[in-house]
């Protein structure tokens, strides 16, 4: 595979994914039927980086795992797909993250974290060795506003490019903290969901303080708020099985468009919606995740 010059720094969560299939989602106080899937790497920051790598780019994480079986498993999967993993640490006593996903037959889900020390990293795990030669950081959680200020700060010391996405599930409740913490990144991810939370947190101020927002929108598409400019993009059809991951692909293939191959927004958004159509495929987060030319490949069949 050939392989970029330019280092991206993935820093936050990687776990192992508990992929359970049931007939429908539950409801409130409500029971469905379901059976284990499979077991498969995963997590936000683990997903970006073996979306990375799979892309072409070099690729380095920094995240945590437990003293256990699951913490190997994790590990192994992202050096088979060309991750430097040099900078995980490896937290004795504690269980690897894991995130248990409720599949449904047309490839919806609802997701459970199973909190854990090794959740993600902290802001003194990202010292100068770390970022060294670093190009872009690209952070997976807002939940720690001090981590969230070291990636600003490590990024420009070394002249990188910075990008956040944005969980609901993270984001911290008081609006001033969460206001300071996504200062000064280049880019947000965020998805419907969570847009529509920040902007009431945040009285609508979110392109204030970050220069760039993209907001996913499924498989309708995606947009971007820019310097002034608003530009949407419509996704792409697939014959889905399983969502797990699909923004996490989004965010590697927006970064590699942009970063890597230099794209502007209109050509950055296409090729990141095809490239997580494409992610939706496979089962589990991380098995379908395509290269640049399968990307390319099917954008071109688009266009005929």
């Amino acid at each position: 595979m050939e392989q970029t010059s330019a280092l991206f720094l993935s820093v936050g969560d990687i776990d192992v994914d508990v992929l359970i299939q049931v007939d429908r989602l539950p409801t409130r106080d409500g029971k469905v039927n379901g059976s284990l899937l499979r077991r498969t790497p995963g997590g936000m920051a683990g997903n970006v980086s073996v979306a990375l790598s799979r892309l072409g780019a070099r690729v380095r994480i920094l995240g945590r795992i437990g003293d256990d079986s699951d913490g190997e498993f994790a590990l192994r999967g992202l050096e088979a797909a060309g991750v430097d993993t040099g900078f995980v640490a490896h937290l004795g006593g504690a269980t690897t993250f894991s995130c248990i996903g409720l599949l449904t037959p047309d490839g919806e889900k609802s997701l459970v974290k199973l909190m854990t020390p090794a959740y993600r990293p902290n802001a003194e795990d990202l010292s100068d060795r770390v970022s060294q030669g670093v190009s872009h950081i690209h952070l997976t959680s807002v939940g720690d506003p001090d981590l969230c200020r070291r990636v600003v700060e490590a990024a420009r010391s070394v002249g990188a490019g910075t990008s956040l996405d944005i969980e609901l599930a993270d984001c911290p409740s008081d609006a001033s903290d969460f206001f300071d913490a996504i200062c000064g990144f280049d880019l947000v991810f965020c998805n419907s969901e969570s847009r529509q939370a920040v902007d009431a947190m945040l009285g609508g101020r979110l392109t204030e303080a970050v220069r760039s927002v993209v907001t996913t929108l499924g498989a309708s598409g995606a947009e971007v708020e820019t310097e002034g400019l608003r530009f949407f993009s419509p996704g792409f059809a697939a014959d889905v099985v399983d969502t797990t991951g699909a923004g996490d692909c989004f965010a590697a293939a927006c970064l590699y468009g942009r970063v890597v191959q230099c794209y502007d927004w209109s050509e950055a958004l296409r090729f990141a919606n095809r490239a997580a159509a494409l992610s939706t495929t496979g089962l589990g987060a991380q098995s379908a995740l395509p290269t640049a030319a399968q990307v390319l490949e099917s954008l071109s069949h688009h266009q005929m």
